[in-house]
């Protein structure tokens, strides 16, 4: 045999020997199962860029079977002091202090401005979610909190958080995870709709989808002075299941805030606002599933607010994650992406736009990352139970970028912010002031990733609203270069967390935007003609 024959005869019989092991992997269920976790998606092409800061806070959350707290924590964006910069709180586990963390400048890092506040709380008590929100409507914006304790409201004095446990008694089976703001009865005091669980040590399984299972979700109303009454079955929201997140948006273009709620071993519940009680129940496309975070924007550019919510995906075989529906029952794992009519209906559009098939998610958030002019998602990823990354896959957490209301791509390896830890919520706010939205990943059970956003040459437009019952659910409307893009302030975006009340707005390759307009609630307008890119409307309307 010639040595060109020799040659290739050993270069076959490797092949061949390769072949074989691979097909011998494949088919052993381990590797086969790894290979069932991937998403198989490439990764876009974007200009995105961001670059990793130091954040002093790893969360120490016990997730012990029963002894331990529920597997969530809290992240709220929120602009403590008022000077356009974002701050976040991050939630501590049992005997754990929460935190509030500034950006430095000087030190293009995070700094622990805990000790500036007063944020005690209980001993051995978990803080599970909050939102920023002023209650008061006097220019300083509060912070609630919620706690396996119950709930806890710091008032904002001055730029100095103080306060303690509200007098709220919530059904004793249940952890308040996430707090939804909203004014429901158009009074002008901010309400809440708490999201329940039920408790770690009476959790029986997860995969309960058929009886009477879990915690109690609350709708509070404030009776103006800052005190809430339980209204959950006047407004026909009172149930027994177990609820991930909530938010209040304006769903059929009424300017009420309608609710959107996601449950866990269940359905994602939307209900229309009328203006009085009670709040009526609307058919949407969801089947038996696990929503878990809300995201809200504008995806397909057509003026219309849409809904994103994470799930299982496919990390799991359905055999496991059915629980005890029926064979035949409806099911889906996949990740939903509501587009709205106006009108309050929907059309599930995920699949078309390439945002089905992720693994495990958690909380979700819209925001324009590049600042082209289209929202984008965050998502959160990967659970802290599933156990050793040996058996399940580690990802990344989702950056989905937005191409032109037609489809999205993952870029969150390109764009430098990839995270395998065990993510509740992204959470996005400008933390150093330069009106690029920027990221922070909150990780339970490990240290928070934060991303300063550092994309060159981004025109943009920002408009400071007041985090308060006063902008929510205002209406926003951009024309640039042709086209209006449309924004609705929707708060409480993501899992147990709330994003910055500062709305950036990209307007991709146009230096400036022939109007921008902003329709609030109670039907005021403001309005601004050639703003030029880079400006900052200050369109805040409670006193200071």
């Amino acid at each position: 045999m010639g040595a060109f024959l020799r040659k290739w005869f050993w270069f076959g019989c490797g092949a061949v020997g390769l072949g074989t092991i691979v097909i011998a992997l494949l088919s052993s269920g381990w590797l086969g199962f790894r290979l069932f976790q991937l998403e198989w998606t490439p990764q876009g092409q974007t200009d995105l860029r961001f670059e990793q800061v130091a954040l002093p806070f790893e969360n120490a959350t016990d997730i012990t079977a029963e002894t331990g707290s529920l597997p969530f924590m809290a992240g709220v964006v929120i602009d403590v002091d008022g000077d356009g910069a974002d701050e976040v709180f991050l939630g501590g586990g049992r005997d754990q202090a929460d935190g509030l963390f500034a950006f430095d400048q000087q030190a293009g890092a995070f700094r622990d401005a805990s000790g500036e506040h007063d944020l005690g709380k209980a001993e051995h008590d978990a803080t599970m979610g909050g939102v920023s929100v002023d209650v008061d409507r006097d220019g300083w914006t509060d912070l609630i909190v919620a706690r396996e304790s119950g709930l806890w409201l710091y008032r904002n004095e001055a730029g100095r958080l103080s306060g303690g446990k509200l007098p709220i008694e919530l059904e004793a089976s249940t952890t308040a995870l996430s707090i939804a703001p909203g004014d429901v009865n158009g009074d002008g005091a901010v309400d809440l709709y708490v999201s329940g669980y039920i408790r770690n040590a009476l959790v029986e399984g997860q995969a309960v989808f058929t009886r009477p299972y879990g915690g109690y979700s609350n709708l509070l109303i404030n009776d103006g002075s800052g005190a809430f009454r339980d209204a959950s079955q006047e407004y026909g929201v009172w149930r027994q299941h177990n609820t991930f997140t909530a938010v209040f948006a304006d769903i059929d273009n009424d300017r009420d805030p309608d609710l959107v709620v996601a449950q866990d071993t269940g359905h994602v519940e939307t209900y229309r606002n009328d203006g009085v009680a009670p709040l009526t129940p609307v058919d949407n496309p969801s089947v038996s599933s696990y929503p878990m975070g809300i995201a809200a924007g504008d995806f397909t550019g057509d003026g219309v607010l849409d809904f994103y919510f994470s799930n299982v995906g496919h990390t799991l075989p359905q055999a496991l994650l059915r629980g005890d529906l029926a064979a035949d029952a409806p099911f889906n794992p996949m990740y939903m992406l509501f587009r709205g009519d106006g009108s309050g209906a929907f059309s599930d559009i995920a699949e078309d736009m390439h945002a089905a098939r992720l693994g495990f998610g958690w909380g979700a958030v819209a925001t324009d990352f590049n600042l082209d002019g289209w929202e984008d998602i965050a998502v959160a990823q990967n659970y802290a139970k599933f156990g050793q990354p040996a058996i399940i896959h580690r990802y990344a957490g989702k950056i989905l970028q937005n191409y032109g209301g037609l489809r999205f791509r993952p870029v969150e390896k390109r764009a430098g912010a990839e995270n395998r830890l065990f993510a509740i919520s992204p959470l996005v706010g400008d933390f150093n002031g330069d009106h690029l939205p920027d990221l922070i990943w909150a990780n339970l059970r490990g240290p928070a990733r934060a991303f300063i956003n550092v994309t060159p040459s981004r025109n943009w437009i920002a408009i400071r609203l007041d985090d308060s019952v006063s902008a929510y659910n205002a209406r926003i409307e951009i024309e640039a270069g042709g086209r209006t893009m449309v924004r609705q302030v929707v708060p409480a975006q993501g899992l147990g967390s709330d994003q910055t009340a500062t709305m950036m707005v990209g307007l991709g390759g146009d230096t400036s935007a022939e109007t921008v307009r902003v329709v609030f609630r109670d039907g005021e307008t403001r309005e601004a003609t050639d703003v030029v890119a880079g400006s900052v409307l200050d369109w805040r309307r409670d006193a200071r």
